[in-house]
């Protein structure tokens, strides 16, 4: 069971747009260090998924403003790359064990922050 936050992003470029898809998913780690899902599949043996947990000050480091859908906290506007038209955008991953007390804490923190 995960009991830490998790940050994961997704990369659309124009090109990957056109085909309704993601050119790029993965997890991010504190200090903001990318690893793309098939690096993370690849390397689960090695390096177990648990390994991505975060505290929530590390999480929400990673983070701008967000809203919520009931199970996660996605970034409303992506980081636009202008050179290349890549946009990427970070979602926080609440812990598996949260209780309903804490969720509701997050949520305050993040509207307190105006991130919400």
């Amino acid at each position: 069971m995960r009991k830490g936050f998790r940050v994961t992003y997704d990369i659309v470029t124009p090109e990957s747009a056109e085909h309704g898809d993601y050119a790029e998913i993965g997890y991010v780690l504190p200090g903001g260090w990318h690893y793309d899902i098939e690096t993370v599949m690849a390397n689960r043996d090695r390096e177990p998924i648990g390994s991505y947990d975060m505290s929530l000050g590390e999480a929400l480091s990673l983070i701008g403003c967000v809203e919520h859908d009931g199970h996660c906290y996605s970034e409303t506007d992506g980081r636009v790359d202008y050179k290349t038209g890549a946009e990427t955008r970070y979602t926080l991953h609440l812990p598996e064990n949260i209780t309903n007390a804490s969720r509701k804490r997050v949520h305050r923190l993040l509207k307190s922050e105006r991130r919400i």
